[in-house]
């Protein structure tokens, strides 16, 4: 099979955009396909291009194209100095599907629909080439796979368009005991316009008893202290970490946290963290309204609350006393897991765009 990403793979990645690509590369040579890999640079993408129409001209014929695209368009994935190249990706779809092989893409999000951000020559070009990209994928009858199908509704995807699911995943193997200590909850992802979550802070910062683990990125966390200084409480414990240093703080807490503010993009988004916080054995505290509430609650696997202050802190109080209640929930989650991990995921990709599946 082909692996593309508009950009080069990072093996400490910070974000949840570079950690999916990095675990569904893994998971195609963990089921058993070659991965003719097309990630990289511009310079780095160009040259696996010619090495694919090599291959091509050969005839070989990988059984399909899966691409993990960008959350800014193409062009800017990566940095312009290394070359401007705006239809390259779409060009290698193209190739693939003129040589009759399946292509499919996670689309991984939205957020230039949603953004009022205006500021920037970046933020004013970006609508137009995610436009311009857009048209290279049905061009190349790419196949849309998407956090969740009510992602559709936001696409304006043309009619007879295919596209299905391919939410997030994790590791089943990565399960940890819970602990015998407070009641430790532990949060990881962005802080700001898209992910707010003042009335969770201001439940935990009403519990003097329970304690709130809290990975972001150092900027993030001066500018939300800096706009909210109720931030900084001595419940709430802040961390600047990667993907690969989060065990021991997994180790440490009870209760996974989604519980941002509710918004028209929540109601389709489904956060890579979820399904990490369930491969952990991690039940989650999340907010209703959203497509996460809706994937907890089908696997019974934590408790969906309003987005208030009040709401929440009465459910942290009820699970400060009923830790039989946290150890049920941690059991659905683990259960869970066994069938979310990134190899389903893999799979559930061949199968799709072939047919079969490994």
């Amino acid at each position: 099979m082909i692996f593309h990403a508009p950009y080069p793979m990072e093996l400490n990645p910070t974000s949840a955009s570079r950690l999916r690509p990095l675990r569904m590369r893994e998971a195609f040579k963990q089921i058993g396909y070659d991965v003719v890999d097309l990630s990289g640079s511009t310079p780095q993408r160009k040259a696996s291009m010619k090495h694919l129409k090599e291959l091509l001209r050969s005839g070989k014929k990988p059984d399909f194209l899966y691409s993990e695209n960008s959350t800014q368009p193409n062009v800017f994935s990566t940095t312009i100095r290394d070359g401007f190249a705006p239809t390259l990706d779409t060009r290698i779809m193209r190739m693939a599907n003129n040589s009759k092989i399946p292509v499919g893409m996670f689309y991984r999000d939205i957020y230039w629909k949603f953004s009022s951000e205006k500021n920037g020559l970046l933020a004013r070009l970006s609508p137009t080439f995610h436009k311009l990209d857009m048209k290279g994928y049905l061009k190349a009858h790419t196949h849309f796979f998407l956090p969740s199908e009510q992602m559709a509704e936001y696409l304006d995807l043309p009619e007879k368009t295919s596209y299905s699911a391919l939410p997030p995943a994790g590791d089943s193997n990565q399960v940890l005991p819970l602990p015998d200590s407070a009641l430790t909850l532990f949060y990881v992802g962005g802080i700001g316009a898209h992910y707010k979550l003042n009335a969770f802070i201001d439940a935990a910062r009403s519990i003097p008893q329970i304690r709130v683990n809290l990975v972001t990125r150092k900027k993030q966390w001066d500018e939300a202290i800096a706009s909210y200084p109720t931030f900084q409480s001595p419940q709430i414990h802040p961390y600047h970490l990667n993907a690969n240093e989060l065990d021991d703080l997994y180790a440490q807490s009870h209760i996974g946290v989604l519980a941002v503010e509710p918004s028209d993009y929540r109601r389709f988004a489904v956060p890579l963290k979820l399904f990490e916080y369930l491969s952990r054995g991690r039940p989650i505290l999340v907010t209703e309204g959203t497509e996460a509430a809706r994937i907890v609650s089908s696997f019974n696997a934590g408790w969906v609350v309003p987005y208030t202050a009040e709401a929440i802190a009465a459910t942290l109080r009820r699970l400060q006393g009923n830790r039989a209640e946290v150890q049920a929930k941690a059991a659905n989650a683990v259960s869970a897991a066994k069938v979310n991990t990134w190899a389903d995921r893999a799979r559930t990709v061949a199968d799709t765009l072939t047919g079969k599946s490994k």
